[in-house]
């Protein structure tokens, strides 16, 4: 007798062997029970939920010699003929392959007929989310009002594709993913009855890798157990699997933690020669780092299907980084996996990842602020351009709303003095002397012009003790290299530290607005580590913009000149003219008056001479 695989060997025959679904098993023995059959169903759910399995349960519990009733015998010759697919009342239709019109015209004649053996004929559609448009409508009217004798179950692993005509006619039951622990007390039960010996935490393992699918969870076991020469354990259920296993991520752990470039690099080296997969390796690195994020979150790891991973390990390893810092490595993982579709390198996708978490550059981009978060369309090289750029423009714009009304421009040493004093130069300078530089081209020489230096900055309205600190936040900034922030804070005054916020004024509102749209999260994770609690950056303008000039006087226009003979009226007779002209003449002198005169006498133009010929 040819082998049968476990997963039908072993499927559920009656509504109390599903597992995982009670809400469904329950609702439709009530039905049953109750006599409230519907005539069309739709079960909605993940792969390996026992959706099929719940609708053969159904066809035989409607078509059991001792039925309808929810508790199907199995024995007796309807039971056996449905179970093994043989059911002349009982049709089992792939969507998939019969998705066109001519199969649903053909299901169509066929539905009239009274069912042969039974006492209910069953169309079960599975991928019912398959077929086409054309085909849905030719259901509609069938589904909506089949004959008594039908029903229609449909099964989808997408119900969001699947008309709502078509589900607004049925029943919809939604199946759920299956627990780690149903399914491991599923396999538990099944190994104990087929006398397999495995060991607890290789059937863990192996639940954790079904994602929620019983079906896939059999079929791994299925492969073990023909794999394995005596019990089924852990490291076999990695081997087969190729999985990179725990040590493995506890090293990388590890190494990241401390930096250790080397060791990361030597470990990819031996799982690469070992045969494993680097996406599963990222994958499961991410699956770590999360039961570490939960750890730290919740302080137990019971019942939240983790990487089965003892607690030890990870009360050890959650004391590496803070959760802050696990949320990014965790998105820098995922973009990685994500690139790992496309790259024509994966190996040097993976090492760049490992190697900036080694580093300590856990944020996507530079930083985590808002001024390297590009713009749709925009690379993270943009964006902190584009940023640059809006620091220097402010800054050019405060310069030159500081200096006087009508005085020339500084020149560009005029930013000496405050690098002098301890503060970067702007940004804008490069700008501002590429602006100052003399013209090439030849041009009328102007008097020189005394040079007029910026009126200086005005002192910070706040003590000595607050200065200092504020000087803190400065040289922060400076060791992390942020020019573009430099550039942009540097432009404030500091009013002083209130309770929990401290004030900035800028002589610009231009300013004001684009320290706290950019760099205001900064500030204040700054100010919040010096301070030791959370501070509120609050951004004044003293905007103090010259009075705009006088508008300039509105010149009289000089009166026309008198018209040639206005003062010799004519008389015209309006009667001696065409009807047309005649209402011309009529909307004239409804605008204009009936004073006629006489037009001037063009002045005979002068013949001009021919020019000389050559």
């Amino acid at each position: 007798m040819a082998y049968i695989a476990l997963y039908r060997q072993w499927r559920p025959k009656t509504f109390a062997d599903l597992v995982g679904q009670e809400h469904v098993s329950k609702t439709l023995s009530q039905a049953i029970v109750s006599g409230r059959i519907g005539h069309a169903y739709l079960f909605a759910g993940p792969r390996g939920t026992g959706k099929t399995s719940t609708a053969k349960i159904l066809a035989k519990a409607l078509n059991c010699d001792e039925g309808p009733t929810p508790t199907p015998c199995g024995t007796c010759e309807n039971c056996r003929r449905i179970t093994d697919g043989t059911s002349m009342d009982v049709f089992e239709i792939d969507a998939a392959s019969n998705r066109g019109i001519d199969e649903i015209r053909g299901l169509r004649e066929t539905v009239k007929f009274a069912p042969a053996e039974g006492h209910y004929k069953v169309y079960i559609i599975d991928e019912v989310h398959m077929l086409t448009a054309e085909a849905f409508n030719a259901l509609l009217k069938t589904l909506e009002e089949p004959p008594a004798h039908v029903v229609f179950i449909l099964a989808t692993t997408e119900p969001h594709k699947v008309p709502a005509t078509i589900q607004s006619r049925c029943q919809r039951y939604d199946f759920r993913r299956i627990t780690v622990s149903e399914i491991e007390g599923r396999l538990r039960t099944i190994c104990d009855a087929m006398k397999v010996e495995a060991a607890d935490s290789a059937l863990e393992l192996i639940a954790l890798q079904a994602d929620g699918g019983l079906r896939d969870a059999l079929s791994i076991l299925d492969q073990c157990i023909s794999l394995a020469d005596g019990p089924v354990t852990a490291a076999l259920v990695q081997e087969m699997l190729g999985l990179v296993g725990h040590s493995w991520i506890y090293r990388m752990t590890e190494s990241l933690a401390s930096h250790d470039a080397q060791s990361v690099l030597s470990i990819v080296a031996e799982l690469l020669a070992g045969g494993k997969d680097l996406k599963q390796m990222m994958a499961e690195l991410a699956l770590h780092l999360r039961s570490l994020m939960i750890y730290q979150a919740a302080g137990t790891v019971e019942g939240l299907d983790l990487y089965a991973e003892p607690e030890d390990v990870l009360k050890k390893q959650s004391a590496f980084f803070p959760t802050e810092t696990i949320m990014a490595m965790l998105a820098h993982l995922h973009k990685c996996v994500d690139t790992l579709r496309w790259s024509p390198q994966p190996r040097i996708t993976v090492e760049v990842t490992l190697l900036l978490l080694c580093r300590g550059i856990t944020a996507p981009a530079e930083d985590q602020a808002p001024e390297s978060v590009p713009r749709s369309g925009e690379t993270a090289g943009e964006a902190q351009r584009l940023a640059r750029l809006e620091a220097q423009i402010a800054s050019l714009g405060a310069r030159l709303a500081a200096r006087p009304a009508g005085a020339p421009a500084a020149p560009a040493k005029s930013a000496a003095p405050a690098q002098a004093a301890g503060h970067p130069a702007p940004a804008a300078a490069p700008a501002t002397r590429a602006a100052s530089a003399p013209p090439t081209a030849p041009s009328t020489p102007a008097a020189p012009q005394a040079s007029v230096p910026l009126p200086p900055t005005p002192q910070p309205q706040a003590s000595a003790e607050d200065a200092a600190t504020w000087q803190k936040v400065i040289d922060t900034f400076r060791g992390q290299h942020k020019q573009s922030t430099l550039a942009c804070i540097t432009q404030g005054t500091l009013q002083g530290f209130r309770g929990a916020q401290c004030f900035l004024a800028f002589p610009t509102e231009t300013l004001a607005q684009l320290t706290m749209r950019i760099y205001r999260a900064q500030v204040e994770a700054v100010l919040a580590d010096i301070f030791g609690h959370p501070m509120q950056l609050v951004c004044t303008a003293a905007e103090t913009a010259p009075a705009p000039p006088p508008a300039p006087k509105k010149k009289e226009r000089p009166p026309l000149p008198p018209l040639p003979h206005a003062d010799k009226p004519i008389e015209v007779d309006m009667s001696q003219l065409p009807p047309d002209e005649q209402k011309n003449l009529q909307n004239a002198i409804n605008i204009l008056g009936d004073n006629f005169i006489e037009p001037p006498e063009e002045q005979p133009k002068e013949p001009q001479e021919a020019p000389p010929e050559d």
